[in-house]
């Protein structure tokens, strides 16, 4: 394998790297962009691609990762590089051992990918990074002219890309959508009361469920692109991604950091407890305060506070948690936060934290394995990877995963949007779905779709 950098055009849109790889024939894709934008990667391609099935996963992909890592040949400038090559993306299933179905076709349980091009856009300056697979009988001088040539494909592409956001309508017209829930609300509802009702039975303490919609639209395919653009426009506080693959793209806007490390430093976040915004300042401060004094959603966040902490405990040294938990405003909802962070242990690497984080009390439930039985027998979704760590790791184990929420998967005329609620002992099965109601609002704005006031619409 074979690196080389360069300095990437200052001020250039990320989102125009992201658009020109149909073009370059690149049907693999990744869009990777930090809260405030204070980091953007962008993958084309894939030379090298690490997959792995069932409760291994993740083991399984650590060893793939070490492995190639321990062969990789690396020509780089490291004054200008944010990150230690090789970079790898990837994503997860949510369970392995929930049923699958066609809708995640080519999203396997685990994968990394190497990309053919990498541009990142991060201090100290923009940079490109080639990645290449080089057999042992290789010619060096054709291995050389075959990189120029790529650079100048790239280089052509780069120069007339397509326009960002490409042509849209700006809301799509009822006559050409169809919104529809998977499961009818009345029965996600059903299933809500009866968590409620295992729970008061003492089965588990909590558990979280998730539903989905399908929006089918008739007058045109659903492009990754302008959902993105939107999502940037107004989502700039949250974690935005898209990974394209097998004739799919699945994006979103998730407001939820699994974990980051950097230089032996890990940091995680409980995020757990949610109200809608308010349309006015005074309406606005009322929600939060109800958020910040209601018991149901302060009991919801800590039991994740006292998960994460006691996962950590097997990885790292010197673990602190926020006092109390503060407030993540965005644009349509807020939540309870409170960060968590520690020091790994010598050796340990962050997708061993995946395996000891995933799934948090968050988007799974509490206790793990019994919450876990529970969606399995009951919630009649293939989640695929909603809900679950998509990010990057590099050379050095670096890296950061978002749980992939506030999300939807495309796929030609057709987009799932997913979202879920915590269900605890007072939950009550209307207002839950009304949250998830309010959390779908991200990816059909991203969309193009303006939601209805109709409270039985989906």
């Amino acid at each position: 394998m074979e690196q080389s950098t360069a300095a990437a055009s200052a001020g250039f849109d990320p989102l125009l790297c992201f658009a020109i790889g149909p073009s370059l024939g690149f049907t693999e894709r990744f869009y990777w962009q930090e809260p405030g934008g204070q980091r953007i990667m962008v993958g084309l391609g894939s030379v090298a691609t690490l997959e792995a099935q069932g409760p291994e996963r993740f083991r399984q992909l650590a060893g793939a990762w070490q492995h190639l890592i321990a062969e990789a040949l690396v020509a780089a400038r490291p004054a200008l590089a944010a990150h230690k090559p090789p970079l790898l993306f990837g994503g997860f299933a949510f369970d392995p051992e929930q049923p699958r179905s066609a809708l995640w076709e080519g999203f396997p349980d685990g994968l990394l990918m190497l990309p053919a091009f990498l541009f990142t856009f991060a201090a100290p300056e923009p940079t490109l990074t080639l990645n290449v697979l080089v057999a042992a009988d290789r010619d060096p001088l054709q291995l050389g002219d075959d990189i120029v040539a790529q650079l100048e494909v790239l280089a052509q592409a780069l120069s007339s890309p397509p326009d960002v956001p490409p042509a849209m309508p700006a809301v799509t017209t009822p006559s050409s959508l169809h919104l529809e829930s998977l499961l009818p609300p009345a029965a996600w509802m059903e299933q809500v009361a009866q968590a409620v009702r295992q729970i008061r039975r003492g089965a588990y303490e909590k558990v979280v469920l998730a539903r989905a919609v399908r929006l089918l639209r008739q007058d045109r395919s659903f492009e990754p692109e302008p959902a993105l653009w939107r999502l940037r426009e107004g989502y700039q506080e949250a974690y935005l991604f898209a990974f394209s693959r097998a004739g799919s793209c699945f994006l979103g806007a998730t407001p939820e950091r699994l974990v980051q490390a950097q230089g032996g430093a890990l940091e995680t976040m409980a995020l757990a407890g949610s109200a809608p915004r308010g349309r006015t300042l005074h309406e606005d401060e009322q929600r939060a305060c109800e958020l910040l004094g209601s018991s149901k959603n302060q009991r919801e966040h800590q039991i994740v506070v006292e998960v994460l902490r006691q996962a950590l405990a097997s990885l790292c040294t010197e673990i602190h948690s926020d006092p109390e938990p503060h407030l993540r405003r965005l644009k349509n909802i807020q939540h309870l936060e409170t960060r968590i962070t520690g020091r790994l242990q010598p050796g340990r690497s962050i997708l061993e934290a995946l395996e000891e984080l995933h799934p948090t009390p968050a988007v799974g439930g509490f206790p793990r394995a019994a919450a876990l039985a529970a969606i399995r027998a009951g919630e009649q979704l293939d989640r695929g990877w909603y809900a679950a760590p998509i990010g990057w790791v590099d050379a050095a184990g670096n890296g950061s995963f978002a749980v992939a929420l506030r999300s939807a998967l495309l796929r030609g005329h057709e987009a799932t949007l997913f979202a879920g609620g915590g269900i605890v002992a007072d939950s009550d099965p209307a207002s839950e779905y009304a949250e998830t109601r309010w959390k779908f609002r991200a990816m059909l704005g991203a969309l193009g779709v303006e939601e209805d006031d109709d409270e039985n619409s989906f």
